[in-house]
């Protein structure tokens, strides 16, 4: 009798090998390494508006693909608050700047390893029944109760409304936006 796979498992892929490269500079290295991954000044603007607004969340957890930032368990609703650098806004412009720059070739490669890696966890996550939503820091940093609103009205709509396998992308230059 054969098992199935836990659905919660993801594949993994081996990360590429940065070997070989160097810093720009030691104070560039120090300043990267210190970049947080939870916890984010976007990230708190954005759940101190949900809580205001009553809603009750998870964080991070590690057992769903990309280990999402917030998740509504209760609704299939996970949030990513994406960082405009390690995620690529603007990528078109950003790969141009970062290609001739120090290291262009090692930032080029590492943030569109990043990119696609997104477009997997959303995938994965899509496949288990979730609904997506990713953000732009800088778009809740700028106005995080119109950040909480949009979350909010995916949390508090009908399940019917929009299918478990839609990724709610409300990043503008994102393949699948929605036109946020």
């Amino acid at each position: 009798m054969s098992s199935k796979p836990d659905p919660r498992e993801t594949k993994r892929r081996s990360s590429p090998s940065w070997s070989g490269y160097r810093p720009a500079s030691e104070l560039s290295s120090r300043i990267k390494q210190r970049n947080r991954k939870t916890g984010t000044k976007a990230e708190l603007a954005l759940r101190h508006a949900l809580w205001r607004r009553g809603l009750r969340y998870r964080l991070n957890r590690r057992d769903l693909p990309g280990t999402p930032d917030l998740v509504f368990t209760s609704r299939r609703v996970v949030v990513f608050v994406d960082g405009d650098f390690w995620h690529g806004r603007n990528w078109n412009e950003r790969k141009e700047r970062l290609g001739s720059g120090n290291n262009g070739a090692y930032w080029v490669s590492k943030i569109a390893y990043n990119r696609d890696q997104d477009q997997r966890h959303n995938a994965r996550l899509a496949e288990l029944g979730w609904r997506v939503m990713r953000l732009w820091e800088t778009d809740v940093l700028r106005d995080p109760e119109a950040a909480a609103g949009l979350v909010a009205t995916i949390i508090r709509s009908d399940d019917r409304a929009i299918a478990p396998a839609a990724s709610i992308a409300l990043r503008k230059d994102s393949p699948e936006t929605s036109g946020c």
